[in-house]
């Protein structure tokens, strides 16, 4: 599923249980530097323009992928 974050704490909810070391991509044209779930965690500000893509089920060779969200994005949970 893709999401996107309006903040830092929707973000957190949307990581929830998945494991630290999953490893993250991010597109290139992006300032964020995490390349594991553990250090997307400590992200101290979230850009409301991105969207981050989960598995739908977290397994050793799963990746989050971080990008640039578009008009037809869904929102995160509220939290």
């Amino acid at each position: 599923m893709r999401y996107k974050a309006k903040s830092t704490a929707a973000l957190q909810t949307l990581l929830g249980s998945l494991p630290d070391k999953m490893r993250v991509e991010v597109d290139p044209d992006i300032a964020v530097s995490a390349k594991t779930v553990g250090e997307l965690r400590k992200v101290t500000a979230w850009p409301e323009n991105l969207a981050i893509t989960t598995p739908p089920e977290p397994y050793a060779g799963s990746v989050i992928k971080v990008s640039k969200c578009n008009v037809a994005t869904r929102v995160s949970p509220k939290t």
